[in-house]
């Protein structure tokens, strides 16, 4: 297209890139659907409004699903970046009249508030206790999906346990997890005296892998043997309830279950861990006024050191 037919973003054109974006990050239509409680045949109507306006192709779709081109996920980037500057403008107002102004989006991987190593609400709390207008947004995810939406921009802040670190995000040690290994009531180890149970005993059971350590494996789960897949903890929670298989929880998690007969640990001086939380952020980011201010909150709330990150 000609330098001077390149159309100018109107008002309505990023309410259609806003929605282009929650099509790409729904996998298409039908998920986004859901999501805005529009009608797919709405959204496919917008869709075209905007592929025309910008004269590009930006996805294919129809039997085959939902694929964006090559140019559709270059307008995504651009559409992502689009939204970062307008918090940012959003940001420099809000600092001009003295308070935090924007959005903030955090990741965080499930079943933490039972953790009371985890401050996160308390984080929360000094938070919004700053003269601001900033939107929470908080997220539950498992840590690769974490780390992909903070690269991409979609999160600001991510907390979990890494095992690994990705080039192009900033991480910093918030506490530490203990998890064992656990079998159900209904497991056929699980009335066995704890003096009964051997090491080989364990190594024969039907094991619950974690998906998102499939190749990130701590040495207490190698030779176990991965008979299920699990991606969160309520998900691995029921397949050792059911007592076709033995897996690994947070302590703070089991204990309720034990408690109540379901559960029990299995050989923890041989089987237990430790996972180290951690904060992460993409580096680089353009505006650090809200981020840096929750950040400190959420570094005070875990009695660590304040700091700034430097953009």
């Amino acid at each position: 297209m000609p330098l001077s037919r390149v159309p100018q973003l109107a008002p309505s054109d990023i309410k259609l890139l806003r929605l282009f974006v929650k099509v790409v990050e729904n996998g298409g239509f039908a998920g986004a659907q859901a999501e805005l409680n529009v009608s797919a045949s709405t959204i496919s109507t917008q869709m075209s409004t905007l592929e025309s306006r910008l004269g590009i192709r930006l996805c294919d779709r129809g039997r085959v699903g939902f694929k964006l081109t090559d140019k559709g996920r270059r307008i995504y980037m651009a559409a992502l970046r689009l939204e970062e500057a307008l918090d940012s403008i959003r940001a420099d107002i809000g600092e001009l009249r003295g308070k935090l102004v924007g959005e903030l989006h955090v990741g965080v991987v499930d079943t933490t508030t039972s953790n009371q190593d985890c401050r996160l609400h308390e984080a929360i709390r000094l938070f919004t206790s700053r003269d601001h207008s900033v939107h929470i947004n908080l997220h539950v995810a498992e840590p690769a999906t974490i780390e992909k939406r903070l690269l991409e921009g979609r999160l600001q802040v991510g907390i979990s346990a890494f095992y690994h670190h990705v080039p192009g995000l900033h991480y910093e040690h918030l506490f530490r997890e203990r998890h064992m290994l656990y079998c159900g009531r209904r497991h056929r180890l699980f009335n066995r005296p704890e003096d009964a149970v051997s090491k080989a005993d364990v190594l024969a059971s039907d094991f619950v892998a974690r998906g998102y350590m499939v190749h990130r494996q701590v040495s207490p789960m190698s030779g176990l043997k991965a008979a299920a897949t699990a991606y969160d903890m309520e998900a691995t929670l029921s397949l050792i309830r059911s007592g076709a298989f033995i897996g690994y929880l947070p302590c703070h998690y089991a204990e309720a279950w034990i408690e109540k007969g379901e559960l029990k640990p299995l050989l923890p001086q041989e089987f237990a861990f430790y996972s180290d939380f951690e904060f992460a952020v993409r580096k680089g980011l353009a505006d650090l006024r809200v981020l840096n201010a929750f950040l400190e909150d959420l570094r005070k709330a875990h009695g660590l050191v304040p700091a700034l990150l430097e953009a």
